[in-house]
């Protein structure tokens, strides 16, 4: 079959866009890295979470200050609760008074014998006086060594003595100077006794805190002499606000 020159279809290019369709960008769809148009309602939802990000922040900022206020204000309140502040608090306290210094004469040595018909020693030193009036309820007696300050104990000896009697039973074991004391008045009557385990306690019945009169004497015994052993004797104690002090060597 014969006829005019014969025509063909375009056939459009398959995989690819026209020119004019390339040239042209979708909108909302923009290149990676680049940000979303404002207008774009990716754009709008970015700049909301941001707007939300920032109001959390701004809370989380108030809440933290509000926290740290609260905290000092509760340290604060406890310190208070603790101590209390009283302006006339430190007007209040009882100062503390002058020290009251006892006076104790040179002692005297000299072996007993006791009721038990064991033999002791009896260390007796005049009470001379103190710069205030001390009770036996203010002071304690002590033995102690003058190099360093230590006590001597006298754990479980228990003073046993009478009105005329400083050791009216056995005497302390000759061991560690162990020992007891006996108050006697500016008479010579023995009126109180003294041991680390019961205190003073009185010789024959009666009151165990009397006033210590200036003349009085106290007596150490002891079953081993403490006399030139490097011992002293001390009385300490505390009245109202002041401290008591005496001391002299053996």
């Amino acid at each position: 079959m014969t006829g005019g020159p014969s025509t063909s279809l375009p056939i459009p290019p398959t995989g690819g866009s026209t020119p004019e369709e390339s040239s042209v960008e979708i909108a909302g769809s923009p290149r990676a890295g680049e940000p979303m148009p404002p207008g774009s309602s990716d754009g709008r939802a970015r700049a909301f979470r941001e707007r939300e990000a920032e109001r959390r922040k701004l809370r989380r900022d108030r809440v933290g200050a509000v926290l740290v206020v609260v905290i000092i204000l509760l340290g604060v309140y406890a310190i208070a609760a603790a101590r209390p502040y009283n302006p006339s608090n430190q007007s209040s306290q009882p100062k503390p008074g002058p020290p009251i210094l006892v006076t104790l004469g040179t002692p005297i040595l000299r072996q007993i014998t006791c009721s038990s018909g064991a033999s002791a020693y009896a260390e007796r030193i005049p009470w001379n006086g103190s710069t205030a009036t001390v009770t036996t309820g203010d002071v304690a007696v002590h033995l102690y060594e003058v190099i360093d300050g230590d006590f001597i104990p006298d754990i479980q000896i228990i003073a046993n003595a009478t009105p005329t009697n400083p050791c009216a039973g056995a005497p302390p074991p000759a061991m560690n100077w162990l020992w007891y004391v006996v108050l006697s008045a500016p008479n010579g009557t023995n009126i109180l006794a003294y041991d680390v385990t019961q205190g003073w306690t009185a010789i024959g019945g009666g009151t165990w805190n009397i006033p210590i009169e200036n003349g009085s004497a106290v007596t150490v015994i002891t079953g081993m002499s403490a006399s030139q052993r490097g011992l002293g004797f001390a009385v300490v104690g505390f009245s109202n606000g002041s401290t008591i002090a005496g001391t002299v060597p053996l």
